[in-house]
């Protein structure tokens, strides 16, 4: 029978968790929680192989995220599949903890939660405005807030490249760039944020668009992306966009909005990609037509031209 009496927060507490999941025991001690092994309240985590009466609509390099949250006086219990569904289950308490006037409860409650659509996100556009690096992880705390699951960093437009890149200094020179010059991410930066929206359930996403929206490129590298010279200079960009997001499971190469000329351009690239153990996500309205699983792994389709592609993943961002 559960007890109905709410778990009182602002109190030690004793955490049980196999997954050290770093976010759970955040929102303990944020919500005024001192972790002790000598705690009469508990918090347990459990990894089971299923949660009855949820589902998993599997999307490649997107981990099951149901969990069961079991409140009670002196206990809150977590069942998950993966520490993502850990996750989950904590940013649950951190909704359940909020609103309170005085000392926070979490009312006793047995939830079976998992979401509709596994790919759930926000895309920035830097390379048009630039956000400060700070600003980008208060948003990232708010997307965790509401159970986001992926952040899109769209990090080179027409006006300006972001991402600073080892080999080529001159990507990210201000004299480049048309908007918020010199403004740029590091490439720790890039690891940072990874490993912080990770800590957080949260996929980063980062998009290098080729060839088209690549003035930028243009300006600094003196050389346009459909050439064999633009090819071998994007071949080691995209070799230190692995190192910047190493848990990064799609590079989004973009491919909309231009003309392609060079025999090949997507596929070559997407090749590319893939040999370094990524996935390939496209902008689902090139000009070509919708892509296909040859050059691309997972759809993106936008505007009001994009249709999904049978036997590929589709994100629907028509009509913004």
């Amino acid at each position: 029978m559960l007890d109905e009496r709410p778990f009182a927060l602002w109190r030690p507490v004793k955490i049980f968790d196999s997954t050290n999941c770093a976010y759970l025991r955040h929102v303990f001690e944020d919500n005024g929680c001192v972790v002790a092994s000598w705690a009469k309240a508990t918090v347990r985590v459990n990894i089971v192989d299923s949660i009855k009466g949820s589902f998993h609509h599997y999307v490649p390099g997107f981990a099951n995220e149901a969990y069961e949250l079991y409140i009670t006086r002196n206990e809150v219990e977590i069942r998950a599949i993966t520490q993502l569904g850990v996750i989950r289950a904590a940013q649950t308490i951190q909704q359940m903890a909020e609103g309170y006037t005085a000392k926070a409860k979490l009312e006793a409650v047995n939830i079976v939660d998992w979401p509709a659509f596994a790919v759930r996100g926000l895309m920035h556009d830097v390379g048009r405005s630039f956000i400060p690096f700070d600003e980008l992880k208060r948003e990232i705390d708010l997307l965790a807030r509401f159970k986001l699951s992926v952040f899109h960093w769209h990090l080179t437009e027409h006006l300006a490249w972001r991402m600073e890149v080892e080999k080529f200094p001159q990507l990210t020179q201000g004299k480049y760039m048309i908007r918020d010059t010199a403004q740029y991410y590091t490439r720790l930066q890039c690891r940072e944020l990874e490993a912080y929206a990770a800590q957080r359930g949260i996929t980063v996403i980062p998009e290098i668009d080729m060839p088209g929206h690549s003035d930028a490129f243009k300006r600094a590298m003196g050389m346009d992306m459909q050439s064999d010279e633009g090819i071998d200079s994007l071949k080691v960009i995209i070799d230190e966009v692995v190192e910047n997001f190493p848990l990064a499971p799609y590079i989004h190469i973009g491919g909309d909005e231009v003309n392609i000329h060079y025999p090949d351009f997507l596929k070559i690239m997407a090749q590319y990609v893939r040999s370094k153990g990524k996935k390939v996500l496209m902008w689902n309205r090139i000009s070509a037509g919708a892509p296909t699983a040859e050059i691309c792994d997972m759809t993106q389709m936008w505007a009001t031209a994009g249709k999904a592609v049978k036997g590929l993943p589709n994100i629907d961002c028509r009509y913004n």
